[in-house]
């Protein structure tokens, strides 16, 4: 029973790998068309290799040599080209398409969350280095220190802005000590909502309250409705879901990341898996948020 139960598992699991690497070549298609020129030269298409940074992010996996090991064992005859990869060859390539990630991300966002009304912003703390490591090394490059309640974090600031379905629209990487109300323009630039169209309403705590802003969002039709924590709209918590979900699921804040190159790398693969992993559930009939059962 046990083993039927083990297999089914991975047959599910192979449906879904199936249909990711569909939707990654389709969409990557379009973003870069020159991209099949060369391929019967590479051991894995651009496609393949994206699909597969995702794949390691949905498994739950930080060690490349583990999930290439995993891969090989239980997927090679998907990825045919993974035999005997070594992981730096994985890594050199996926660097180079990491641009693609956020492009790739954003086709998938327009399909779960359409016009959406209301938006919500919030902000988190990414601790990169272990305060004692920090007197131990150079630090990390772009890293602050900032006051996390009674404890002193070393590390980046992760602000998003999210749907009210926990859907991530756009998303900005800053030291930890930047001020939450100076990234909004960039969120919602970053998610097109800059100018015109529906009228929406953007949701935050007391960090993104400011008269100025304010007054530049609603010439643009969004109205900024900040609250204290004990007044906040019940819709206010799926932001915390959401990062509850990169935290907890995709081990945000165990990167392993050494640059903060390295870091930008792994938070765009998380967030483009996390949002591919609710559309991929969407797509294949089961709860949007329950992400990790098909994957572990």
């Amino acid at each position: 029973m046990t083993h039927l139960n083990h297999t089914r598992r991975l047959a599910l699991m192979e449906e879904a790998v199936t249909v990711l690497f569909c939707l990654i070549d389709d969409a990557y298609a379009h973003l870069n068309p020159n991209a099949h020129r060369n391929e019967s030269l590479k051991r894995l298409s651009d496609s393949e290799v994206i699909t597969l940074a995702l794949f390691q992010q949905l498994r739950g996996t930080e060690s490349q040599r583990s999930f290439l090991r995993d891969t090989e064992r239980f997927f090679s005859h998907l990825f045919p080209g993974i035999a005997g990869l070594h992981p730096s060859s994985l890594n050199r390539r996926f660097r180079k398409l990491r641009r693609f990630l956020e492009p790739l991300r954003r086709d998938v966002v327009n399909e779960l969350v359409g016009e959406p009304e209301t938006l919500i912003a919030d902000s988190t703390l990414l601790s990169v280095l272990h305060p004692r490591q920090v007197a131990q090394s150079a630090g990390f490059e772009g890293a602050q220190w900032a006051r996390w309640g009674s404890f002193a974090v070393y590390g980046m600031k992760l602000h998003l802005l999210c749907s009210t379905n926990r859907v991530p629209l756009s998303y900005e990487l800053t030291a930890a000590n930047v001020a939450d109300v100076l990234l909004v323009r960039e969120l919602l630039a970053g998610a097109g909502f800059g100018e015109g169209g529906v009228a929406r309403r953007l949701l935050g705590d007391l960090a993104y309250r400011s008269g100025e802003l304010g007054e530049e969002l609603a010439r643009y039709g969004i109205l900024l409705a900040t609250e204290k924590a004990d007044r906040r709209a019940p819709v206010r918590q799926q932001v915390e879901v959401c990062f509850a979900a990169l935290k907890g699921v995709f081990r945000m804040e165990g990167t392993l990341a050494k640059t903060l190159t390295g870091l930008a790398t792994r938070i765009a693969a998380k967030v483009a898996a996390y949002t591919y992993g609710l559309y991929l559930n969407r797509l294949l009939g089961r709860p949007q948020g329950r992400i990790k059962e098909l994957w572990a």
